[in-house]
């Protein structure tokens, strides 16, 4: 599916480029992302199988109409017509990372097992501003089970310096030679 959601996040991509309409395209979809993220009324809504995509979408055009360009309602229309909803999640992040490819602009995800001072946060940015040659945006998350470090995804590259992943890793090596 999300070879699926690559696709219709291009077809977005390619409309919003032609109505040179890339910021408000932009600005538009992540407010949809985000209140479907944060709402989960809203995901129930989207995901429930007994109400019709006609319904589903009546809903967003009620929410969005006059706040979001007509082309756009009219790609959300197509979505829930061939009862895509469910991947409007992909499609929309889909669409948001191709919007940054071609502003020189990547997400970083930071994970750590506290949180991380602003000049740490500033040399991790920095360094991989360089190695990806890109304007780099942090978003961090603070997950206690990492033990310790800090493992960083962007551009499809990971980086696992965690505690959690060095005690896994010599956790096989163990099992390894015990049964070798």
């Amino acid at each position: 599916m999300a070879k699926l959601a690559s696709r219709y996040a291009l077809a977005l991509f390619q409309l919003a480029k032609e109505k040179n309409s890339l910021d408000s395209f932009y600005g538009q979809v992540k407010a949809m992302k985000e209140i479907m993220c944060s709402d989960e009324e809203i995901r129930e809504f989207i995901n429930n199988p007994k109400l019709s995509s006609e319904d589903k979408f009546k809903l967003f055009e009620g929410v969005f109409k006059g706040k979001a360009e007509p082309e756009l309602l009219g790609f959300l229309s197509v979505i829930f017509n061939k009862n895509r909803e469910k991947e409007l999640d992909l499609i929309f992040r889909a669409f948001l990372e191709e919007v940054l490819e071609e502003k020189g602009i990547a997400n970083a995800y930071v994970e750590s097992a506290v949180p991380l001072k602003a000049s740490q946060l500033e040399e991790i940015k920095t360094k991989l501003s360089r190695n990806l040659n890109k304007q780099i945006i942090i978003e961090t998350k603070v997950s206690p089970e990492l033990i310790g470090g800090v493992k960083i995804t962007a551009c499809g590259y990971v980086i696992d310096g965690t505690v959690r992943k060095g005690l896994n890793e010599l956790k096989s090596r163990l099992l390894e030679n015990r049964f070798a």
